[in-house]
């Protein structure tokens, strides 16, 4: 027999660059429980008609003209952490991150567009984020 080999969901790993040199990558605190890494691309639609039957179907074509990439993020959230989330969610700044899926590290520019935290009464407050990329993303197996 032969079986899949899973990737365990926590061991999808986002990690945030310090932006010194060498940068160093560190796992933040808060994305403890869910975490997901999505690729998306936006694409143009053309169609090619047939010029020697106009009447029939035409055939559709899409060019892609950008590629996204996105990471999504929540967890139970560390009261120290509270500042450093607010402070990059104000500041618009664009920080390296490295998402490790498996065998293989994404590894990009992104911003912080979303950072939203929540409670309920006597249960621990949670935070969800987004990253979006910001400039090119790479990906490279890891050695």
């Amino acid at each position: 027999m032969s079986y899949i080999e899973p990737i365990l969901g926590e061991k999808i790993l986002v990690k945030l660059g310090d932006g010194e040199s060498p940068e160093i990558f560190t796992a933040p605190n808060v994305i403890n429980t869910t975490r997901g890494i999505s690729f998306s691309t936006s694409t143009e639609t053309d169609e090619l008609i047939d010029l020697a039957d106009q009447s029939a179907p035409a055939q559709t074509i899409r060019r892609v003209k950008s590629t996204d990439t996105k990471i999504d993020g929540s967890g139970m959230l560390d009261h120290a952490d509270v500042p450093e989330w607010i402070e990059w969610s104000l500041s618009g700044k664009i920080r390296n991150v490295q998402a490790i899926v498996g065998n293989v590290i994404v590894e990009g520019p992104f911003v912080l567009t979303s950072f939203a935290i929540t409670g309920d009464r006597l249960k621990s407050a949670t935070c969800d984020l987004t990253l979006e990329q910001a400039g090119a993303v790479s990906q490279k197996p890891i050695a």
